[in-house]
């Protein structure tokens, strides 16, 4: 079944269609259209994978319960907002490269290498380590990347990426804080 056919993406029927999906056009750079076209479908990989990672705090963020939840749903949401922001910048940064983020479910679950989690509800521990399964994965396509956008010349994006990265990092950390505390326990030990 396609994407148009259940409903999930629809085209309008007006309108010049300017650039079409994963292709990628000039760009005001200066970096050469093939090592751009090779950045957009790296940089797509993080977009993806960074709006599943906040996909996956944001729900946490709902859903914390136990004797932490103050101070783990306050850190969640400092969390999802601070990776969508990451996710916004490497839409803007794929756009200034010429090409066109994912950004449409099936788009980003095609490139996202960090998972969602399945809809239901986990305890707070399962949903941690799940998280910095994702951060994990995420944090090594960016360092990767960084690596790959200096070797093709484009600085400004290794850079950025850089700058994201020590984010990453940095929430990862507090994550591993939080798993190593005690009083995350099962919700049955609390009962």
């Amino acid at each position: 079944m396609s994407r148009r056919e259940i409903g999930l993406v629809r085209e309008p029927e007006t309108g010049d269609r300017r650039q079409e999906w994963s292709t990628v056009g000039t760009n005001d750079l200066r970096i050469e259209p093939e090592a751009a076209e090779a950045i957009v479908d790296a940089l797509s990989v993080d977009c993806a994978g960074s709006f599943n990672l906040f996909y996956l705090l944001r729900k946490h963020y709902w859903t914390a319960e136990g004797a932490e939840f103050r101070e783990v749903a306050a850190f969640l949401e400092g969390a999802y907002k601070r990776v969508r922001a990451i996710n916004d910048d490497l839409a803007i940064r794929i756009v200034e490269l010429g090409g066109i983020p994912p950004n449409t479910p099936p788009t980003i679950q095609e490139r996202a290498a960090v998972h969602l989690e399945a809809e239901d509800l986990y305890d707070l521990r399962a949903s941690l380590a799940g998280d910095l399964e994702g951060y994990a994965t995420l944090v090594a396509s960016v360092r990767d990347h960084i690596e790959f956008a200096r070797e093709v010349g484009d600085f400004g994006t290794a850079e950025r990426l850089d700058d994201h990265l020590t984010t990453l990092e940095d929430d990862a950390h507090a994550i591993e804080q939080f798993l190593e505390s005690d009083t995350l326990v099962l919700t049955e030990a609390t009962k």
